[in-house]
This record gives C-alpha cells, sequence and structure tokens, in this order.
C-alpha cells in the first residue's frame, strides 16, 4: 500500500469520524491523581452550573444519565481535587487503572458466543502510578491543552498560539508523553452511530470482561480500582448490551451492578469550540491539499 493511499484512507476516516483525534490520560503520579463521582443532579443545568462550571479546570469529563425512577445522574472524571462539597453523591473513588479497549469486530453482535464460556480464573488489574512528579505548571498546562486538542498539531503552530518558543513546546511536549497514555478512538460505524453505556460493579474476572467486549466495533473503557470497575462502552446496540450485563450479573460474573445509558456529555474541548473559542481548522488531523487555481 502506497503513502498516497494511507493518507487518503485517513483523511477519509477523519472526515467520517470513524478515527478521532488522540485522548490523553494522565497517569496517577507525585501531583496528579485521577478520581471519578456519581452523583444525583436535578437536571443538566444543574450539573452545569453548579459542579462543572465551579470545577472548570479539575473536571475532565462528564456524562448525564436520566433513568427510569426519575433519577437523573451524572458521572464526573476529575484529577486532584473538586472545590467544595458536592450534594447526593451515590459512589466515588480513586481510579487507579485505565484499560482502553480497541474495537476488533466490525459489527455487534459476536458477544454471545464468549458468553457461552466460563472464565478459567479469576483475574486482577495492578494499580498504574508512576514513581515521579508530575509539574503540572502554567506552561504545561497550556501545551496539554493543545495536544488534547490535536495532538498532530505541529510545534510551531502551538507555539505560535502559546506566544513562546518551539523549545519550550518539544520540552514540556517530552515530559507530557513521560506521563501520559494517548490513544486515538475508534468507531467503525462513524461517532454519531454509537450510544454510550455507563455501568458499575464488582469483579473478580476483570480480563474476562474485557475479552467479552473487545469484539465490539468502537473503542471501550474499563477503569476503576480494586473495590469498584466502571466500563464505558460504545455501541450501536445499547438494550443488547445492557442485556449482556445482566446476564453476567445472573451468572455471577458481575456483582452489585448499576448500568444506565447516558444521553449527555461534556468535556472543556468541545465545550469551548461550541463558544466559538477555537478554530475548527485546528481539530483537523490529516489535511488534503488545496490544489492551486491555473490563471
Amino acid at each position: 500500500m502506497s503513502r498516497k493511499t494511507v493518507k487518503e484512507t485517513l483523511i477519509l476516516m477523519e472526515e467520517r469520524q470513524i478515527i478521532m483525534n488522540p485522548h490523553l490520560y494522565i497517569r496517577n503520579c507525585e501531583g496528579y491523581s485521577n478520581h471519578y463521582m456519581i452523583t444525583e443532579v436535578e437536571n443538566w443545568k444543574d450539573l452545569y452550573e453548579k459542579i462543572i462550571c465551579r470545577n472548570w479546570e479539575a473536571i475532565d469529563a462528564a456524562f448525564y444519565i436520566r433513568s427510569w425512577k426519575k433519577n437523573r445522574l451524572a458521572y464526573i472524571k476529575y484529577h486532584n481535587t473538586l472545590k467544595g462539597e458536592v450534594p447526593h453523591v451515590l459512589e466515588k473513588g480513586p481510579i487507579d487503572f485505565m484499560c482502553v479497549i480497541h474495537p476488533q469486530s466490525t459489527i455487534d453482535h459476536k458477544l454471545p458466543k464468549k458468553l457461552e464460556s466460563e472464565p478459567d480464573k479469576k483475574s486482577q488489574i495492578l494499580s498504574d502510578r508512576l514513581n515521579k512528579k508530575f509539574n503540572w505548571d502554567y506552561d504545561t498546562k497550556q501545551v496539554f491543552w493543545w495536544l488534547s486538542i490535536n495532538y498532530r498539531l505541529s510545534l510551531t503552530q502551538i507555539a505560535r498560539q502559546l506566544k513562546v518558543s518551539r523549545t519550550t513546546v518539544r520540552n514540556k511536549k517530552r515530559l507530557i508523553e513521560e506521563f501520559t497514555c494517548i490513544h486515538y478512538p475508534m468507531y467503525i460505524h462513524t461517532f454519531t452511530s454509537y450510544t454510550g453505556v455507563l455501568s458499575s460493579f464488582y469483579t473478580e474476572y476483570p480480563e474476562y470482561i474485557k475479552e467479552i467486549f473487545q469484539n465490539l466495533s468502537a473503542t471501550c473503557y474499563l477503569f476503576g480500582n480494586q473495590e469498584k470497575i466502571l466500563f464505558f462502552v460504545n455501541t450501536t446496540l445499547p438494550s443488547y448490551v445492557i442485556q449482556v450485563f445482566e446476564e453476567l450479573e445472573k451468572k455471577g460474573i458481575v456483582e452489585d451492578l448499576n448500568t444506565e445509558i447516558t444521553v449527555r456529555s461534556w468535556n472543556k474541548i468541545v465545550d469551548e469550540f461550541q463558544l466559538g473559542r477555537i478554530p475548527e481548522k485546528y481539530f483537523w488531523m490529516f489535511k488534503r491539499k488545496i490544489k492551486k487555481r491555473k490563471k
């Protein structure tokens, strides 16, 4: 396959939202720790104004859930600490590990075959923590911000935005790479075709769970700690995925299961883009060459 063919394929995949801009996840270390919280809220406005806006710097992502029993729930992923006390917290804890599960199927119908077999043995996902201090200063935050928008931005592009030297950007980027896990989310049937399902449970078989859900067609995330595991599944068949979790609970493979469909999500970058603070041109990873018109 030629380089031109590869580039054209990547351009097409990005245009159709099959491949998305890289996600940067900072690992636990001295000076930086990841946490999650699930809390009751009155509505989306309550979540946004009373929690997100008050903790703009600390909150990395949030999901809004409307359950059948008139509950309005919010999942919040944040780092270090939040300002003030958040009321009506149902569940919270450290995120000691984060597993990115890349799609290995073109459809979401291949899970039952794996469910026919029982897990071979108990397993455990070890905590991920670097024994180093992360200097999370102003310049590092600024470079991290632009890398999170588009990891393929050049050093020169970022330097111009921040009005610093290319050397400063290069050094900060190397530091960030040392403490960060980077991946490209994939959605075989385009991003807008998928619905998010968030589940919280306890299991002694996390590796078995990972094996089951790697047979989906989009990137999924398994994370949490030894007491509680959370799983965010992107799927074209949300009701089917919930049935699979219920089957796992019936078999005793997962316990204390809570699973719901997310109806809205939030992150800083999308919010800033919608407010017109980030030009669209900075998001494109793979650009088509514009042919000059002949005079």
